[in-house]
C-alpha cells in the first residue's frame, strides 16, 4: 500500500522522530529529479575530476532521480549527525588521520538509526516501504540535505550546517510515503570567504564547489587504487588517511561543540595512539585497533606506506 496523504504537520513529526532516534537534525524533500545538479556533475565528470572513481560514471539515472533507485519513491528524508571530536593529536600531529575516520564506522551507526526511524514511521503511518542510504549508493546526499533545509553546499563542496558546521555525517530514507517538504531553506552564507580554497595545499578546490579529486589528499590516501607517484606522496602534507584542512579553516567550524552521540565517539585507545606508533603499528594491532572504524578500508600496508611518506 502506498500512502499519499500529506498533512500539514507530518514533516514536523518526522523531525521529532529523527531527533528521538538520535539524529541532530532532519529535513524532508519531494522525491524528484535533481535537474539542478545534473549539469554540475556531468561537467565535473567530463573534466576527469573523479579520478579513478569510475563508479561516479555509472547509474546516472539513479543518481539524479531517487524514483529510479527506489520504486514508488515519494519523499527523501535527510538526516545529519555531528561527529566533531575536537582536535585530538591523532588528527593534528603527523601522520594525521581525518577526524571522521577515528570514529566507529558511520555507515553502520547511521544505518542502524535510519532503520529505527523507519520502524517508528511505520508505527505512525502504517505500511511504508523504502530504503536507507549512507554513502553506499548513487545518492547525491549533500544535495538532498541542502534541499531539505539542513544547510548549504560550501565552497569546499561539503554541507555546511549553521549550527553544526561541516563535521557531519549524512543519511537518507527514501520512502513511498508522501510528506510535506521542508519549505525553509538555508541561505548560502559563505559570502566572499575563500579560506578553504586558499588553504588547500594542492589546489584541489579549483573553483567554488568544484574539486579536482586527482589533487585531493583525501582521495589520494583513501580512494586512489593505483600506487601513488613520488609527487603524490610528497603532496600528502602529513596526512596518512583523509584530510581535514578545508574544514579546519572554515569559519563555520570555529565555534562548534564536541558532539554528544556516544555511538560515534572514538575509543580512548585510538585517541592515545602516538605519531611514532602510527608509523610502526603491526598488522595484527592495526586490524584489532581500527577494525570498527573506516580506517579498516585502507588496510595495514597502505596505511603504513602513507604514514611513513
Amino acid at each position: 500500500m502506498i500512502i499519499e496523504q500529506p498533512t500539514t504537520n507530518n514533516q514536523e513529526l518526522i523531525k521529532q522522530l529523527a531527533v528521538q532516534v538520535g539524529f541532530d537534525d532532519c529535513g524532508v524533500s519531494k522525491a524528484d529529479h535533481l535537474f539542478e545538479m545534473e549539469e554540475h556533475v556531468n561537467r565535473w565528470l567530463s573534466n576527469g575530476y573523479n579520478g579513478e572513481m569510475s563508479f561516479f560514471e555509472r547509474n546516472a539515472d539513479k543518481r539524479f532521480d531517487p524514483r529510479v533507485l527506489v520504486p514508488n519513491a515519494k519523499s527523501v528524508i535527510s538526516v545529519i549527525l555531528s561527529y566533531y571530536p575536537g582536535n585530538p593529536e591523532i588528527s593534528t600531529k603527523s601522520p594525521k588521520i581525518s577526524r571522521y575516520a577515528i570514529c566507529p564506522d558511520y555507515h553502520k551507526v547511521l544505518k542502524d538509526k535510519l532503520h529505527t526511524l523507519l520502524a517508528l514511521i511505520r508505527k505512525e503511518f502504517g505500511k511504508v516501504e523504502g530504503r536507507a542510504f549512507v554513502d553506499s549508493a548513487p545518492v547525491l546526499e549533500k544535495a538532498w540535505a541542502s534541499k531539505a533545509g539542513l544547510g548549504w553546499i560550501g565552497k569546499n563542496s561539503l554541507l555546511v550546517n549553521p549550527k553544526l558546521g561541516t563535521f557531519v555525517f549524512i543519511g537518507e530514507l527514501i520512502i513511498d510515503l508522501e510528506l510535506e517538504p521542508t519549505t525553509e531553506k538555508v541561505e548560502d552564507k559563505c559570502g566572499s570567504c575563500t579560506r578553504c580554497i586558499d588553504a588547500c595545499p594542492n589546489g584541489a578546490i579549483v573553483s567554488p564547489r568544484v574539486i579536482n579529486t586527482n589533487k585531493c589528499i583525501a582521495y589520494l590516501t583513501i580512494e586512489k587504487e593505483t600506487p601513488l607517484t613520488y609527487e603524490e606522496r610528497s603532496s600528502l602534507n602529513g596526512w596518512c588517511y583523509g584530510c581535514d584542512i578545508c574544514q579546519e579553516v572554515c569559519p563555520w567550524n570555529s565555534k562548534i561543540v564536541v558532539y554528544g552521540c556516544k555511538s560515534i565517539r572514538p575509543s580512548q585507545e585510538i585517541l592515545e595512539i602516538t605519531p611514532e606508533h602510527k608509523k610502526t603499528i603491526s598488522k595484527v594491532e592495526f586490524e584489532s585497533l581500527f577494525k570498527s572504524t573506516p580506517l579498516k578500508r585502507a588496510g595495514w600496508e597502505r596505511f603504513i606506506i602513507n604514514a611513513n611518506s
